[in-house]
């Protein structure tokens, strides 16, 4: 009878030993699961400025707002949701590559705002935040990493001159060094003027170890390879041109050396190439169906482009396969009454943002046969304050 008793005690020991041991599992799954995150930087001219939305994704489109969001990015964006050109940019918000920092323009009060990204994916801003950003109205970022000694990183800040709530002002490309902290400073003499009226758009850093960038230069047609130097002063490479204005650019990720962008007032897509040098070649310019077409994002693969259309409410998907002839494969219509304007892919690229002018983000599914888009869900509500545009999407796992 004792031996009896004995064997039950160590079998239920051994039970219990076994499920502290499962429970210490599901808690170690639970503590290191990938979070999907999307983040919407929002312009406001009053009340609290420029915030950043964040959510969730729990792996089936469905959003959660993420703690303490939205985050104030202490400074104000411009006035008139369509009274000017100065919203007709993208690269407002983008993160480093760790998924530790975000930056964030406030094209008002001409400053840009560093975050720290914290594990649950909230934000914090840093101490000091936010920094002048070397001219008026800030619009598009774009970081090389680890470029100099000690990681220092080089952002160039496009600072787009077209608020009209801003006189005076000349756009121009500034140059930061980036500490691995998140800390900017402003590198003396790196300002790099345009001529009065360019409104560029966008500028996005090159793919490989040159430390160059793409400018789309949006009221001059054209596209532009820039260089800069250990100590940020920006040298220009080459430049091509687009049949008109162009509008929303993404750089292939691949191995097709190719930078696409929208050209909206001819119902175009002009897909360019670079060398090892970086020189630019127009390679070809593809029709759009839509009605303003102005912002553009791409599969990791750079196989599938996506483009959308504010006017017209659509998005379309193209196969890039071969970077000289995208090759529309839909023309997709969003809900009614949609103004579609900056999108981005999430990191499963199972999901496409598209942020709408009217204060809603929609949630597309990606089909992982032929990248075809569908939207099973109504869009979701961000609930604005009056006179808010949303603006840059970005994505990250953390």
């Amino acid at each position: 009878m004792a031996v009896a008793t004995t064997s039950r005690k160590l079998a239920h020991g051994l039970l219990l030993a076994v499920f502290a041991l499962l429970a210490c599992s599901l808690v170690s799954v639970s503590a290191h699961a990938q979070l999907n995150l999307v983040y919407i930087e929002i312009s406001n001219p009053a009340l609290h400025g420029n915030v950043v939305l964040g959510f969730s994704n729990d792996g089936t489109g469905k959003l959660t707002k993420l703690p303490h969001s939205p985050y104030q990015a202490k400074g104000f964006g411009t006035t008139g949701i369509w009274s000017d050109v100065q919203f007709d940019s993208d690269g407002e918000m983008i993160a480093n590559a760790a998924g530790t920092q975000m930056f964030a323009v406030s094209g008002h009060s001409n400053t840009v705002t560093v975050f720290n990204i914290n594990t649950d994916g909230s934000m914090r801003a840093l101490p000091g935040a936010p920094v002048q950003s070397g001219g008026q109205q800030p619009a598009s970022l774009a970081l090389k990493e680890n470029v100099l000694p000690n990681g220092v990183s080089i952002m160039v800040v496009m600072n787009k001159a077209s608020d009209p709530g801003q006189t005076g002002g000349v756009p121009n490309y500034t140059t930061f060094d980036v500490s691995t902290t998140g800390v900017m400073t402003l590198n003396a003499g790196s300002t790099f003027n345009l001529p009065t009226g360019t409104s560029p758009a966008q500028v996005m850093p090159r793919p490989g170890k040159l430390v160059q960038y793409f400018a789309d230069e949006f009221m001059n047609n054209k596209l532009v390879t820039y260089q800069a130097n250990s100590s940020g002063i920006l040298t220009e490479i080459s430049e091509a041109l687009a049949s008109s204005v162009t509008l929303g650019a993404v750089v292939e990720p691949g191995t097709q050396k190719a930078v696409y962008t929208g050209e909206p007032m001819a119902g175009l897509i002009a897909a360019f190439s670079y060398d090892q040098l970086g020189n630019l070649a127009l390679l070809n310019e593809v029709s759009n169906s839509g009605a303003l077409v102005c912002w553009l994002a791409e599969n990791t693969a750079g196989t599938r482009l996506y483009t959308s259309e504010t006017m017209s409410g659509t998005v379309s998907v193209y196969d890039t396969t071969g970077a000289a002839k995208p090759l529309q494969l839909q023309h997709f219509s969003l809900a009614a009454g949609s103004l579609p304007a900056h999108l981005k892919l999430d990191p499963t690229g199972n999901f496409l943002y598209v942020n709408d002018r009217l204060g809603m983000l929609h949630v597309l599914t990606v089909s992982q046969v032929d990248g075809t888009l569908s939207e099973p869900n109504a869009p979701l509500a961000l609930h604005l304050p009056a006179g808010s545009v949303p603006m840059a999407v970005v994505t990250l796992m953390k």
